[in-house]
């Protein structure tokens, strides 16, 4: 019994020194974190907070664009219910504001895009006119390391040519691609990552983006 449990044992230490190099690969595809150059925003795409807001400040305050744009998701559920009892939440577009202000960005180098997000399509569909309208075309597009292949992409293929995006993957983003597998919270967002990415890829980018007549809106 015990040799059986031995080679089990090293059988199973050569399956994931093999498998090793590969969930590493697996891994660090997401992560794209392009050279920070000069633009004329930096835009923060909305969901975790700190990380994200905190790469952006780093960035204006390295003098690489005089604006930081934040965009707002949608309302979480029970808020309504909770204002009418009297209390209240700050959303994170809320907090990103405040950190950026605390951190020592002016209020008015900070602008909101109106509208409600409820994924990085739909995000990139509010943004994207508020980007022309504005007559900004160079845009550093802020976000979390394991988001950031994803949304390049979608953000890209949606602005067609006229509008030029720099993927910068937050540094204060804790995911590590070479041991995402060893925890729970980054494998289940691997997984979900390479879905919604797959999802996009063979289905949603097929779907008639918005042409600039209706962008510009």
């Amino acid at each position: 019994m015990l040799l059986v449990t031995l080679v089990g044992l090293f059988l199973a230490l050569l399956a994931y020194g093999a498998m090793r190099p590969l969930l590493g690969a697996l891994g660090r595809y997401l992560v794209v974190d392009e050279p920070r150059q000069a633009a004329d925003a930096i835009l923060v795409q909305s969901g975790s907070v700190p990380d994200r807001i905190m790469e952006a400040v780093d960035l204006y305050q390295a003098g690489l664009a005089p604006r930081i744009i934040l965009s707002r998701e949608a309302p979480a559920a029970g808020l309504a219910a909770l204002r009418a009892r009297g209390g209240d939440m700050p959303d994170r577009h809320d907090m990103n504001v405040a950190i950026a202000t605390q951190l020592g960005v002016p209020a008015e180098a900070i602008a909101s895009v109106d509208g409600f997000a409820s994924s990085t399509r739909s995000e990139a569909e509010i943004v994207i006119p508020y980007l022309r309208r504005a007559g900004l075309h160079r845009v550093l597009l802020v976000t979390s390391k394991l988001n950031a292949r994803r949304a390049g992409i979608i953000f890209r293929t949606l602005a067609e040519n006229d509008l030029r995006f720099t993927v910068c993957a937050s540094r204060y983003d804790t995911y590590d691609p070479d041991t995402w597998w060893r925890h729970r919270v980054f494998l289940r967002r691997v997984v979900f990552e390479y879905e919604k990415l797959a999802v996009f890829q063979l289905w949603e980018r097929w779907r008639a983006p918005l042409t600039k007549a209706e962008n510009w809106r």
